[in-house]
């Protein structure tokens, strides 16, 4: 059963640092941090739990504050793994800006894992409220989908 836990108590898991240094909330102010977890979801999913499956209808994305999320995609036999999000990683910001479903099924891996849910109100609201570390946390996400192409480039080359 997904678990919601308030900032504080994220905050008496982890403190600022540690999350300023995951790459997606990577140079945000204090105030831009705060408001992201203040105002968002900190989740905390049981061992399997699935966060979306697929083609389900995108309102939000994750950031993996720590613990790791499996992603599968359909595939003639069944499911495949194709990617595991790790501490830092956002997942589900591409079908979000996208604005079509879910493209596979995600499942919360064995060890324990805590999510920062960002709805589009809260990725609205960030832009609206604080302008500059939307910003930046826009170039953080555009440089995370630049890595995962460059990544799916590499793997096409190797099936060559």
């Amino acid at each position: 059963m997904m678990t919601t836990i308030s900032a504080q108590a994220l905050l008496g898991l982890y403190d600022k640092d540690y999350l300023k240094n995951v790459s997606t909330l990577g140079a945000l102010s204090d105030d831009a941090l705060m408001f992201l977890l203040e105002q968002g979801d900190i989740l905390q999913p049981a061992a399997g739990e699935r966060l979306f499956s697929y083609e389900d209808p995108v309102d939000c994305f994750y950031v993996v504050l720590d613990g790791q999320i499996d992603f599968y995609k359909p595939c003639r036999n069944g499911r495949t793994l194709i990617r595991q999000y790790h501490r830092g990683m956002e997942i589900g910001f591409v079908a979000m800006i996208g604005l079509h479903g879910r493209a596979g099924d995600a499942d919360a891996g064995p060890q324990p894992t805590y999510l920062l849910r960002v709805s589009t109100g809260l990725f609205s609201d960030l832009q609206q409220q604080i302008p500059n570390d939307f910003g930046i946390l826009l170039l953080n996400l555009a440089r995370e989908m630049s890595r995962r192409l460059r990544e799916a480039d590499i793997r096409l080359a190797e099936l060559e």
